[in-house]
C-alpha cells in the first residue's frame, strides 16, 4: 500500500508540474483582483440584472445565515473541504433531515461531493451557509442545508500532509498520508489528490474486556486491521459563451483483517493462537461530470454520475470436530452498479412589483443494480436486484413584499415558495411530494422561515430483496431477562415492506441583533410525522417482542436463541425538536509586519503594490514568497494567511447550540403501547435518544497560531424493562476535543529556516478526558455487552500532523518588461 501511495503522489506532483509548464500566463487569465493589507483577497462585486452582488452568490435573493471569510476559515485550522464541513457540523445540522448538506461551487451545482471534497481550504474566498429552502432552487430536497464555496480566481499549490494518531491506552496506530495538486486559473480548475491510510488491529486483550467464556482476548479483535488508498482527479474549465463543464474520476481500494474468536482446533487449543478471521477487500470507481450554461437569462445544469463497487468477504468457520477438519469458509461477493443523470433549468419566470418570480424545473433518471453470491455453511445463494427510476420536480419562488422595491416598502420583505415532485420506480410504483413555505423579514436583522412538506418514501432495493442470512454467535442484550446472550441473527430483505409517508413542518427564526457585528442567533422548531416508517429491526425489548413475537425464538428455559432483524414498517413515529443557538465571530487585525512580508505602500491602488523584490515575490532568503503580486501572476501563485506569504491577523469564534427533543414517540403496531424514546423506551440496543444535547465550539487564532475546542454534552436516561424496575441506566456523556496548530511560515524563525515556508503542524486530542458512557443494570452491574471498552474501544486519541504547501517555480519576467519595472526597488 505504501508503494502505491508514493506512486500516486508522484503522479499528482507530475500532473502539477505538467499543468504549470504547459499553461502560459495568458491562458484563461483571470482578471486582477484586490488584496487587502493582511493578504486576504478582496471580494468582487458583479452586477446582475442591475443589482450588485458578490461574485459566486446563489440564484435569487436568498440571504446566507452564516458567512465565513478567509480569516474565519483559516482560524479553523483544517486542511480540506471535507474537514471544513466536519468542523461546521453544528452549524450545518438540520432538523428536517440528517444528510450531508447540498454543496455548491461559485453558486453552481457540481456533479458530486467527490468533485470538491479534497480542495484545500486556502483556495476558498468565502463560505456561505444557507437554509434548506434554497436547495429547492437547485433541484434538491428541502431537508438539507446549503453550503456555497466561492473559490479564488487564482491559486496554485502542491500540498502534502502526513499524520499519525493513536489512543493513549495504546494497542492501535493509524497512519495517514495525502498529496494534492490544485491549480485555479479563472474558471479553470485542475486537481489531483492521492490518499493512503493504515490502521493496526486492536484486540480485546489490549483492553479491559470481561468475558464469561474464558476465551483469550487475543483471539478477538475490537477493531480490525485496515488499509486504504484513493486517487481523485478533477478537471473543470469554461468553453466560452457562458458554457462551462467539469469531469471527476475517483478510484478507491480498501481492505480489513479481523479476528472472530477461537478456531476450535484441538491441536492449537492448548498453547497456540489460531483465531478465526474475517478478510474483507473492496474497490470502487466513480466517474462524474457536469455542464453549466445560460440561455436567454435562464441558467441550466446537467450532471451525470456512474459508480461501480465490488466487495469480497471471507469468514473462517470453526473446526469441525466430527470430520476432523476445517469446513469451507463462508464467502460473499457483491457488485453494485449505479448511474444517474439530472437536468436543471432555473431563472426568472415573470416580474412582480416586489421582484422576480423564480422557477426551477428538474428532471432526472437513475439505475441501480446489485448482484452477488454468498456461500454460507454449505449453502450457496445468489442475489440479483435492480431498480430504475425517473423523477420530475418544479419549484416556484415569488416575492410579495420588498423593503427596497414596489410601492409598499414599510412592511418588510415577504416571499412564498411551492414545490412538487413525482417519482416513478420500476419495482415500487409512483411516489409524490408536495411542499411550500414562506420567508418574512420585517427588518434586515430578523428573518422568519416557515415550511411544510408531505413526502412518500420507498424502501431501498436491499431492504426489499437481499437474501436471508443466518449469522451465529451475535451478542445482544435481552431486556426481558436482563442478560447478554449470543443468538443466531437472521438478516436480509423484507419483500412485504410498504411505502412510508413523512410530513415535516418547520418554523425558523434568524436574528442578527448587532449591526456590523458577526453575531447570529438561530432558532429552529421541527415537527415530523412518519406513517409506515421503514426501519431496521430494533432492540430486543419486551415491547418489541410483544409487537413482533414471530421474530423471536426462545428455548425451553426461556433463553433467547434467535432474532430476526430484517427491516419492518412501524405504524407511526412522531418527533418534535427545538434547536437553537448562536454563532459569534470577530476578526483580529494584524499589527506587525510578518517575516519577509510587506505592507501596502501608502497611496497604492486597490490591489496593492508589489512586494519587495518585484511582482514575483521577495528575493531568496527574505522570507515567504508571494508569486505574481496581488493574488497571483505569471506563476499563478497565491498570497494569503496560512500559506507562503501569509500576513497574520486572526479570528475569534464561539458557538453554542442546544437541541431539545421535545417528543419522540413510536407506535410499532396498533394495539400495543406507544414507545416514548426519551422516557424509558428504546429502539436501539446501543443506547438511548437523549432529550437534551449541547454542542460548544470555541476557537482563536492570531499570527499563524491557533487553538480550537469542541465539546458535546448528551443527557443520560434509562430504559425500562419488564423483568423488574429499571432495565438499564445510561449516564450523561461529555466529550471534549482540542486542536492546536501553528503556521510555521508566519513565525519569525521562518526567515532563517526556509523549510518552514508553507508548513503547518497540528496537534489534536479527541475525547480529552477519556469519557465513555456508563451503563448499569438494576443490580448496579455493567452488562457484558455494555463494557466501556466495547462501547468505545479507542477512548482518548492523540493525532499529530504535518502539512506543507509548495508553490510553483518563480516566473522571471523578461528584462525591461513592465512587470519588472513595477517590481524594481525604488
Amino acid at each position: 500500500m505504501v508503494r502505491w501511495f508514493f506512486a500516486g503522489s508522484a503522479l499528482a506532483l507530475a500532473c502539477g508540474q505538467a499543468a504549470w509548464a504547459q499553461q502560459s500566463p495568458a491562458t484563461n487569465a483571470a482578471p486582477a483582483h484586490a488584496i487587502d493589507d493582511e493578504g486576504y483577497e478582496v471580494e468582487e462585486l458583479v452586477v446582475t440584472g442591475g443589482t450588485p452582488r458578490l461574485r459566486g452568490s446563489v440564484v435569487g435573493d436568498a440571504v446566507p445565515e452564516i458567512v465565513l471569510d478567509q480569516r474565519e476559515i483559516r482560524a479553523l485550522g483544517v486542511s480540506s473541504v471535507s474537514d471544513l464541513l466536519d468542523a461546521l457540523a453544528p452549524q450545518l445540522a438540520s432538523g428536517s433531515g440528517s444528510g450531508r448538506p447540498v454543496i455548491l461551487v461559485n453558486g453552481m451545482r457540481i456533479s458530486s461531493f467527490s468533485e470538491i471534497r479534497d480542495l484545500p481550504t486556502e483556495a476558498i474566498v468565502r463560505t456561505e451557509i444557507l437554509s434548506e429552502e434554497v436547495s429547492l432552487r437547485y433541484g434538491y430536497r428541502a431537508d438539507q442545508r446549503v453550503v456555497n464555496f466561492i473559490l479564488r480566481r487564482r491559486f496554485n499549490a502542491q500540498t502534502v500532509e502526513a499524520a499519525v494518531s493513536a489512543p493513549t491506552a495504546g494497542g492501535r496506530a493509524t497512519l495517514d498520508a495525502d498529496a494534492n495538486m490544485l491549480r485555479l486559473q479563472g474558471d479553470t480548475r485542475t486537481q489531483v489528490d492521492v490518499k493512503a491510510g493504515y490502521s493496526s488491529i486492536l484486540l480485546e486483550s489490549e483492553r479491559n474486556v470481561r468475558r464469561t467464556d474464558g476465551q483469550d482476548g487475543a483471539l478477538r479483535s475490537l477493531l480490525p486491521q485496515s488499509d486504504s488508498l484513493s486517487v481523485n482527479g478533477v478537471y473543470a474549465r469554461p468553453f466560452g459563451d457562458g458554457l462551462s463543464g467539469s469531469l471527476n474520476g475517483r478510484f478507491e481500494v480498501t481492505g480489513s483483517d479481523g479476528r472472530l474468536g477461537p478456531s476450535g482446533d484441538p491441536l492449537v487449543a492448548a498453547g497456540g493462537i489460531d483465531p478465526l478471521k474475517r478478510l474483507t477487500d473492496a474497490s470502487s470507481a466513480h466517474l462524474g461530470g457536469g455542464l453549466n450554461g445560460a440561455v436567454s437569462g435562464w441558467r441550466w445544469n446537467v450532471t451525470a454520475n456512474a459508480d461501480r463497487a465490488r466487495t469480497r468477504t471471507i469468514t473462517e468457520v470453526e473446526y469441525n470436530t466430527a470430520a476432523g477438519a476445517y469446513s469451507a469458509p463462508n464467502r460473499a461477493r457483491s457488485t453494485t452498479t449505479s448511474a444517474e443523470i439530472e437536468a436543471l433549468v432555473n431563472g426568472t419566470l415573470l416580474q412582480l412589483p416586489a421582484g422576480p418570480v423564480n422557477a426551477a424545473f428538474t428532471v432526472g433518471a437513475d439505475t441501480y443494480d446489485l448482484s452477488g453470491t454468498s456461500f454460507r455453511r454449505g449453502v450457496t445463494r445468489d442475489t440479483d436486484l435492480d431498480r430504475q427510476s425517473g423523477r420530475a420536480q418544479v419549484n416556484f419562488d415569488a416575492p410579495l413584499l420588498s423593503r427596497t422595491r414596489g410601492k409598499v416598502r414599510g412592511l418588510g420583505s415577504l416571499s412564498v415558495n411551492f414545490n412538487a415532485e413525482v417519482d416513478e420506480l420500476s419495482d415500487f410504483g409512483t411516489l409524490t411530494k408536495l411542499g411550500g413555505g414562506f420567508t418574512y423579514s420585517p427588518i434586515e436583522a430578523i428573518r422568519l422561515v416557515a415550511s411544510f412538506s408531505d413526502e412518500d418514501g420507498a424502501p431501498s432495493v436491499s431492504q426489499l430483496g437481499e437474501p436471508e442470512i443466518a449469522t451465529p454467535d451475535v451478542r445482544v442484550f435481552d431486556f426481558t431477562r436482563g442478560e447478554t446472550v449470543e443468538v443466531t441473527q437472521i438478516s436480509g430483505g423484507n419483500p412485504f415492506l410498504m411505502a412510508s409517508n413523512r410530513q415535516v413542518s418547520k418554523l425558523g427564526l434568524t436574528l442578527k441583533p448587532i449591526k456590523d457585528t458577526d453575531l447570529t442567533f438561530r432558532f429552529d422548531y421541527t415537527r415530523t410525522r412518519l406513517k409506515d416508517e421503514i426501519a431496521g429491526f430494533p432492540a430486543a425489548t419486551t415491547e418489541i417482542e410483544a409487537a413482533f413475537p414471530e421474530r423471536f425464538v426462545r428455548d425451553a428455559t426461556g433463553r433467547l436463541t434467535q432474532v430476526d432483524v430484517r427491516p419492518v414498517n412501524f405504524d407511526r413515529h412522531d418527533r418534535d425538536e427545538l434547536r437553537w443557538g448562536f454563532n459569534f465571530s470577530k476578526p483580529i487585525r494584524n499589527t506587525t509586519t510578518p517575516p519577509g512580508g510587506f505592507q501596502r505602500p501608502p497611496g497604492a491602488p486597490d490591489g496593492g503594490g508589489a512586494p519587495p523584490g518585484g511582482a514575483d515575490g521577495p528575493p531568496p532568503g527574505d522570507g515567504p514568497r508571494s508569486f505574481g503580486g496581488p493574488g497571483g501572476g505569471p506563476g499563478g501563485g497565491f498570497r494569503g494567511p496560512g500559506g507562503p506569504g501569509g500576513f497574520g491577523g486572526g479570528n475569534l469564534q464561539f458557538a453554542v447550540f442546544h437541541t431539545w427533543r421535545m417528543k419522540d414517540e413510536v407506535l410499532i403496531r396498533p394495539g400495543v403501547p406507544v414507545l416514548d424514546l426519551i422516557d424509558g423506551d428504546t429502539l436501539s440496543g446501543g443506547g438511548i435518544n437523549p432529550e437534551h444535547q449541547i454542542d460548544v465550539q470555541a476557537g482563536a487564532s492570531r499570527n499563524g497560531l491557533g487553538a480550537r475546542l469542541t465539546a458535546r454534552w448528551q443527557e443520560g436516561g434509562s430504559v425500562d424493562s419488564a423483568f423488574g424496575g429499571t432495565g438499564l441506566r445510561f449516564s450523561d456523556l461529555t466529550t471534549v476535543n482540542a486542536r492546536l496548530f501553528a503556521d510555521l511560515s508566519m513565525q519569525p524563525m521562518a526567515r532563517e529556516h526556509t523549510w518552514m515556508r508553507g508548513a503547518r503542524v497540528s496537534l489534536s486530542i479527541d475525547n480529552i478526558f477519556d469519557e465513555r458512557v456508563s451503563v448499569k443494570d438494576a443490580t448496579g452491574a455493567t452488562p457484558i455487552n455494555y463494557q466501556p471498552d466495547l462501547v468505545d474501544p479507542l477512548g482518548r486519541v492523540v493525532k499529530l500532523s504535518f502539512r506543507k504547501i509548495f508553490l510553483p517555480p518563480r516566473a522571471v519576467p523578461p528584462p525591461g518588461s513592465q512587470q519588472q519595472r513595477r517590481g524594481a526597488p525604488g
